[in-house]
């Protein structure tokens, strides 16, 4: 019965998401588009979530997902109820626009970097010691909640804060610093060390699951330190940088499921690849019209044709020479696999005796796909 429960809470979040969409379009398109990626985001979590939720429903970990969305979601009801009340029912008004004012997105996220690190993947904490730090992250996310949502002095036009606290402005810093630096930071440092404790006890199944997660964590935290780095080259791109945050619940769900779970080697090796090999084909295509437009002021278009050129000579082969480098540290089974191939190629090649070519043949086959059984069927030509 639990496991149907899923089905509505998805259906009412992204029901609340279409809302949104449809209110941030029909009031102001340029803020929805740069809403997009976050909105993309929210869609993709509650989705992982329903898929786990429903097909693992004793497994939390559905459930926390479908809790991110929800909790940036209930905004819409908490303001259409407070828009409702406004005129009749002032005090329950404010508290409706509570709801939709500056702390707002603390639970969500704090769920998503405290609770969720720690009880993956299995749904439990790594050991009876973490007890403590788990009901720690819940009463910081609690206490953070509660000091960010006495700031502000009105919820909404003419409507006063009902939590709001007269703090002078020392004191407001010093509260604003507990909350963050005191509460919420070590509580989201301490979770995700804890994905790092599992690794180093873990066997052959958890770290392939947590090496998901790892490789869907690493990539939006890279390009929000290269957005740090670099911000005017991503100024153009940055409004969709939080839909790479999505790739953290699809590693999860991945995880879960354990659907095509060992294929992380690979994906990894791949992305880790074509992101050097961009970076340094940018630097040169970049290096290139730069020197020419230095030496030749007025063979600009010259110079890019010349970096283009060079660009697409230089892919392929740099990509080769990475993709083998990457292999060797990030997928080495594959790399293992390449060279017992080649080397049952190099007998082959050298005339090695036909008769032992079946066995060399099952050596290799056994070594790379190593499979539970293996057969040779070979045809009789009778004369």
């Amino acid at each position: 019965m639990t496991r149907w429960l899923a089905h509505p809470i998805a259906a009412l979040i992204l029901a609340a998401i279409g809302v949104d969409v449809a209110v941030e379009f029909s009031t102001n398109v340029s803020e929805a588009l740069g809403d997009l990626g976050y909105l993309l985001f929210l869609v993709i979590t509650a989705t992982v979530g329903w898929l786990l939720a429903w097909k693992r429903p004793r497994h939390p970990l559905g459930w926390l997902l479908l809790a991110v969305p929800g909790l940036f979601m209930l905004e819409i009801p908490s303001q259409l109820l407070g828009d409702a009340l406004r005129g009749t029912a002032p005090v329950a008004a404010a508290w409706a626009y509570w709801v939709t004012s500056g702390w707002s997105w603390v639970p969500p996220v704090a769920l998503l970097f405290t609770q969720i690190p720690l009880r993956f993947p299995d749904g439990r904490l790594p050991s009876p010691r973490w007890r403590w730090f788990s009901w720690y992250t819940i009463a910081s996310i609690v206490v953070a909640s509660w000091v960010i949502s006495t700031g502000a002095a009105k919820v909404a036009p003419g409507i006063a804060n009902p939590t709001h606290l007269d703090w002078t402005g020392t004191e407001r810093t010093v509260l604003t610093l507990f909350a963050f630096g005191v509460l919420l930071a070590p509580s989201f440092v301490g979770s995700i060390a804890s994905l790092f404790v599992r690794y180093r006890r873990a066997g052959v199944l958890a770290r392939a699951q947590l090496r998901w997660v790892f490789w869907g964590a690493a990539i939006p935290i890279s390009l929000l330190i290269l957005g740090w780095i670099l911000p005017t080259l991503l100024s153009f791109f940055s409004p969709f940088l939080v839909a790479t945050y999505a790739l953290i619940p699809i590693a999860i769900g991945v995880a879960v499921m354990r659907y095509g779970l060992y294929g992380i080697d690979r994906i990894i090796s791949r992305t880790v690849s074509y992101a050097i090999v961009t970076i340094v084909i940018v630097g040169v295509y970049v290096a290139i019209v730069l020197g020419i437009g230095v030496l030749l002021p007025k063979a600009n278009s010259v110079g890019v044709a010349i970096a283009t050129l060079a660009a697409a000579a230089v892919f392929l082969p740099l990509l080769r020479v990475v993709q083998k480098w990457v292999d060797r540290r990030f997928n080495r089974a594959a790399y293992d696999a390449q060279k017992v191939v080649d080397a049952f190629g190099e007998r082959l090649r050298s005339g090695a005796d036909p008769h032992a070519a079946g066995g060399d043949l099952v050596s290799a086959v056994e070594q790379t796909l190593q499979p539970s059984a293996v057969g040779i069927w070979t045809r009789t030509v009778s004369r």
